[in-house]
């Protein structure tokens, strides 16, 4: 039933394994019509080894891409982006990196923040208080105003840690929410941590993300909602583990687009519709 997915990663970024092409093979493959690449993205002055790749990799990923796409194009519709994060210092980047036309589209996957020292500082992952579930709220919240994403990755990445589900949660779900209603922006749901195990998280056992109650209001407020397989190896694409996070979206009721607009109008400072 998955026909599409925009959240694939490469090796560039230190975490993820497999040639371009593979990716590309395996989606084919699997029955995938439209794939798009979307690894970490690469950022001029701030380098994470082993979480993005080098600046200087930016040229050899966007014509590595390009050339796929061409070579593929009878077979398989690709497209070409980033994850980001919502950085404020690096919104001009990301505006430049799509009127220039080097990229399709942007994906927000929003991991990190820049601190005082101007170091950025991975933690988003580590939520243990409602300030860090708010922080991290007004920072996506604050891209998704942007118009520079067409998608939220794994918007629920805040209960990744964080061990209940209280109203700080619900306030903060519902402003991720409504920004992304206000915005026309896709909310993902991401299979990525479906394909590792459950964990205790307080005193439940569940997936960091999705969680359920997040989606429960999603599907309330009529969002619009994707699938993000979020893939690191070829084999993620047809990962049968895959299927629990399909089923998991069904058995929640949820109306999910097999098709994104994905293609950014420099003219119109927009995606395409």
């Amino acid at each position: 039933m998955i026909k599409q997915n925009y959240h694939t990663h490469t090796s560039r970024c230190g975490h993820a394994i497999g040639k371009d092409e593979e990716y590309v093979q395996e989606a084919i493959s699997f029955g995938l019509n439209e794939l798009g690449f979307s690894d970490h993205i690469m950022l001029p002055d701030h380098p994470q080894p082993g979480i993005r790749g080098d600046y200087a990799l930016l040229p050899d990923y966007i014509s590595s891409i390009e050339s796929l796409r061409e070579k593929y194009k009878e077979r398989i519709k690709i497209y070409l982006g980033f994850e980001a994060e919502a950085l404020p210092y690096y919104f001009p980047y990301y505006q430049r990196l799509l009127d220039e036309g080097h990229i399709q589209y942007l994906i927000c996957g929003n991991h990190c923040e820049i601190d005082k020292d101007n170091n950025l500082k991975w933690y988003f992952s580590k939520f243990t208080t409602a300030d860090d579930i708010k922080r991290y709220t007004k920072s996506l919240v604050k891209g998704i105003k942007t118009g520079l994403f067409a998608i939220v990755a794994h918007p629920d990445y805040y209960m990744g840690s964080y061990t209940k589900w209280d109203q700080t949660c619900i306030d903060c779900a519902k402003q991720i929410i409504r920004a992304a209603k206000k915005y026309n922006v896709h909310l993902e749901f991401n299979f990525g941590a479906i394909r590792g195990n459950k964990k205790i998280i307080g005193d439940e056992l569940r997936y960091g993300y999705p969680v359920k109650q997040f989606w429960e209001l999603a599907k309330k407020m009529k969002a619009k909602i994707c699938i993000g397989i979020d893939a690191h190896s070829p084999l993620d694409i047809s990962n049968d583990a895959n299927d629990n996070g399909y089923k998991m979206a069904l058995d929640l009721g949820l109306k999910l687009d097999q098709k994104v607009n994905v293609v950014w109008n420099k003219e119109k400072k927009c995606y395409e519709k």
